[in-house]
């Protein structure tokens, strides 16, 4: 078998593996979707397995059924927690399912804003604006000496009074869009130097133009080799945002009152689900050797990341193959 070949199986390996990975997850949240809004919606105090006497707070194990019961001590109704629950018992499927949705639309737009700023500073730089170029190769040396994820959390805090989520999209944005200008940059240069460049130039074409014409051709596959990658930075750096404490929407502190006395004081419940959020209370729900509210949704993010990361490698090689 020839090496062509090998490289050819990887490339539509890694894309079929990585789309049939985001399908499943997509299959899995119009599941969690589907549950009534009870099972995610609302806070409960205990549940008891049906047909027994016995009492259990939350979070439940997966693949349990549940009589559940409310703070007045009155049934909701049985519901089969087929993931396992958080500390308030909501279903850890629907939760995660809804708390996709508004992530992914971050991930959207932060990954847009990226690649707009990105292409408008790499045509800058390419055009000789010397100060975007500073800038941009000054964020290599800047954010290797000081921490990525530190600088984003600054960005988002600073930008807060302009509203949550708009903070999240623009610090998020600001601090990743120096690899595409980098990227457009080289291909604008590379375009300038080949002999059809420079019979354009001989006619008058314009910049913009040019751009349209000659550039643009050049710049669709390196960047839809980026999407997928900066969609799975993205993810990742949602996470880490979460895990430190830092998300989009507001949360409830459990307390031993709201709770009853419960022995899961302490818990951040979301008010209003986000994939980074969910996992806030982290570390809290691994010392209480409580696992599935956590790898639940670090899962579904891990996995996301990985199937955009095979996706991407999947492009990239097959653009890598067609250049040669």
């Amino acid at each position: 078998m020839s090496a062509t070949l090998l490289k050819k199986i990887r490339t539509v390996g890694g894309a079929l593996v990585g789309g049939l990975l985001l399908v499943a997850l997509t299959i899995l949240t119009a599941i969690g979707l589907a549950e009534p809004s009870k099972w995610w919606g609302q806070n409960y105090a205990f549940g008891s397995p049906p047909g027994t006497d016995l009492t259990l707070q939350p979070p439940f194990q997966p693949l349990t059924t549940m009589e559940v019961f409310n703070s007045d001590v009155q049934s909701v109704g049985t519901h089969f927690y087929l993931l396992g629950s958080d500390a308030a018992g909501r279903d850890l499927l629907a939760l995660v399912a809804h708390a996709a949705i508004p992530s992914m639309l971050l991930v959207t737009a932060v990954v847009a804003i990226r690649l707009l700023i990105g292409v408008l500073a790499g045509f800058a730089m390419a055009h000789g604006f010397t100060p975007i170029r500073v800038i941009s190769r000054g964020m290599g040396r800047w954010i290797s000496g000081f921490p990525y994820l530190m600088l984003a959390i600054i960005l988002i805090e600073a930008t807060t009074p302009s509203g949550r989520w708009i903070a999240f999209v623009i610090g998020m944005a600001l601090i990743g869009w120096r690899d595409v200008a980098e990227t457009v940059a080289g291909q604008i240069e590379y375009v300038r130097t080949q002999t059809f460049a420079l019979g354009a130039k001989a006619l008058g074409t314009g910049p913009l133009m040019f751009f349209r014409l000659h550039v643009l051709p050049y710049l669709r596959a390196p960047l839809a080799v980026e999407v997928p990658f900066q969609a799975s930075a993205v993810l990742v750096l949602l996470a880490e945002l979460g895990y430190l404490g830092v998300f989009i929407g507001g949360a409830t502190v459990l307390s031993e009152n709201s709770r009853g006395g419960g022995v899961s004081a302490g818990f951040t419940v979301v008010n209003v689900p986000e994939l980074g959020q969910l996992l806030a209370p982290a570390r809290l729900y691994v010392d209480r050797h409580e696992f599935a509210p956590v790898l639940v949704p670090a899962l579904a993010i891990a996995v996301a990341a990985f199937a955009f990361e095979l996706i991407g490698a999947a492009i990239r090689s097959r653009r890598d193959r067609t250049a040669a």
